[in-house]
């Protein structure tokens, strides 16, 4: 077989591996398989930090913009903004503003309010910016999007009068008028960027998720259930459209499907797009395989970041893949790698394909052993 040129792009998997070092590690385990490989390593860049990625690419300059943080505390929101004075292009990276999902933060993740997004929106829409590009990333708003139309201007009825700032409005809300933000949106072209299926696709996409609700704990049944019930009614009567959202449930929470209703255009998909924008899907189209990894986010929920929405271009151009997924650092790791299935086979259709591999050891032993298969499997034909 002629010269092997493999791709590896993986995310960050904690502070001290960042998306680069894991890529490194996976590079290291493919030129232990065949050492004469061409091995191209690109990375994701982490949370919260996608706006210095983009200024690199685009231009602009970051700025700030002073809101409520995500549990209350005064905070500051950073924008890029691109193009003339006149005619202003914005992005706004909502993993900049909303805390991660962690052993630690699980308990109160339901408080994380979208209020300081509405904050900065706002402060966006008065200043004159007329294109508005909203980067929705994996870091949980527990308000389903909620707090930001309040921020905005949206009237909510609830059945007691909760804190905006501070309490989640979306367990207390029995109506929502969203008029006023409706307007607010006529004055800009809004953008939502999302690789996130659960952030817009609703309870259809949800669904293949709700066979693991007997693993968890009662209590934890309970809030998934009144969430889910939630999902489906919140928002439904605003505009007369129905939103296709999961509040409080999965990335985004629920943001997507809020601002579509009062005048947001149709979802894009982040991926793809940023690939364009630094050169990768060029160099994917021409790669023999895709080798990528990332952490199961959540003890919860399925989700690894980019490296999905990145497979699934990679078949696209008809290129195999092979996904390296660690979720032993979670508090249960047999129910991350089950809801990790349900999400690869059900959701993506990535499991089970016959161009894409999934394995969970370590990113050496992974890099390794999945360009090995690969190679094995191309040899077969000519058997």
């Amino acid at each position: 077989m002629s010269e092997v040129r493999v791709i590896v792009a993986a995310t960050a998997f904690t502070k001290e591996l960042d998306g680069l070092a894991a890529s490194q590690l996976l590079a290291d385990g493919v030129q232990t398989a065949v050492p004469d490989a061409r091995v191209d390593i690109w990375s994701f860049p982490p949370p919260g930090r996608l706006l210095l990625a983009l200024q690199r690419i685009v231009g602009g300059t970051v700025r700030t913009i002073p809101v409520t943080g995500a549990y209350g505390a005064p905070t500051v929101l950073p924008f890029l903004q691109v193009g003339p004075k006149t005619h202003p292009t914005a992005y706004v990276e909502t993993d900049a503003l909303f805390p991660a999902l962690t052993p630690a933060t699980a308990a109160r993740a339901d408080q994380a309010t979208s209020f300081g997004l509405g904050e900065g929106l706002l402060h966006l829409l008065i200043d004159g910016t007329t294109r508005i590009v909203l980067l929705i990333g994996n870091h949980l708003a527990g308000d389903g999007g909620v707090g930001m139309l309040q921020a905005l201007g949206a009237q909510i009825q609830a059945s007691r009068r909760p804190d905006q700032r501070v309490a989640n409005p979306l367990l207390t809300l029995t109506g929502l008028d969203a008029s006023r933000p409706a307007l607010m949106l006529q004055k800009a072209t809004l953008t939502i960027m999302t690789d996130s299926r659960f952030t817009y696709t609703g309870l259809a996409g949800f669904s293949g998720m709700l066979a693991a609700r007997q693993h968890l704990a009662p209590r934890w049944q309970e809030r998934f259930n009144t969430q889910l019930r939630l999902a489906e009614a919140q928002l439904a009567p605003a505009r007369h459209i129905t939103i296709a959202g999961v509040p409080g449930s999965g990335a985004g929470g629920g943001l997507a499907g809020a601002l579509l209703a009062v005048g947001g255009q149709a979802v894009v998909p982040f991926t793809p797009w940023f690939c364009d924008q630094v050169g990768l899907t060029v160099e994917l189209r021409q790669a023999d395989f895709l080798l990528t990894a990332a952490p199961v986010l959540t003890p919860a929920m399925g989700l690894v970041g980019g490296v999905v929405p990145l497979a699934r271009l990679a078949r696209q151009f008809r290129v195999p893949s092979g996904i390296a997924l660690q979720a032993d650092h979670t508090p249960d790791p047999r129910l991350s790698r089950l809801f990790t299935d349900i999400y690869l086979t059900q959701v993506t259709g990535l499991m089970g394909s016959t161009t894409t591999g999934v394995w969970r050891r370590s990113l050496k032993v992974a890099g390794s052993e999945l360009l090995a298969r690969f190679c094995q499997r191309q040899k077969q034909p000519e058997n």
